[in-house]
């Protein structure tokens, strides 16, 4: 049986995780069966991770899946590159939203919406969540923020 007719049998996700899983074995196979990024590619690999979430950071399915989807390497080499650079996806993503969230707050053409409407275009679920996330980045609160009151921002 081909790939193409296995994928006919599997929905979009399980075809999706099962390719991750042999990515994972190609790459494990290729790099002598560590589990690790290649010292000399790591820079370049996290350089293009932090692009593509700089990019994407307002999409609401962003996470280390996609990432690696899109950028062709599997999940598992993309918290390994991550993880060689003390983060992870989910940190990257959340810090990424949280400046793109700082800017807008301090925009002009942003000043019509409130707080909570630019939490969520820039990807977060809930304004309890974004303001949590907000003060403990930046040591104020997004009000304070866009008031221009708050304590010099980091």
């Amino acid at each position: 049986m081909t790939l193409q007719e296995e994928r006919a049998e599997f929905s979009e996700t399980t075809f999706g995780i099962a390719c991750d899983q042999l990515l994972d074995l190609v790459c494990l196979a290729a790099e002598g069966g560590t589990d690790s990024a290649p010292a000399d590619q790591r820079a370049d690999v996290e350089s293009s991770i932090r692009s593509y979430v700089r990019r994407h950071a307002t999409g609401p399915e962003l996470g280390v899946n996609s990432i690696a989807r899109a950028l062709g390497w599997s999940p598992r080499y993309v918290r390994t590159v991550l993880q060689s650079a003390d983060t992870t996806a989910r940190d990257l993503i959340r810090r990424e939203r949280l400046h793109l969230a700082r800017s807008r707050l301090a925009g002009a053409s942003w000043k019509a919406y409130s707080i909570a409407q630019i939490a969520h275009s820039c990807g977060f679920g809930s304004h309890a969540s974004f303001a949590t996330a907000f003060r403990r980045e930046f040591g104020t609160t997004p009000g304070e923020a866009r008031r221009g009151h708050g304590r010099r921002l980091r």
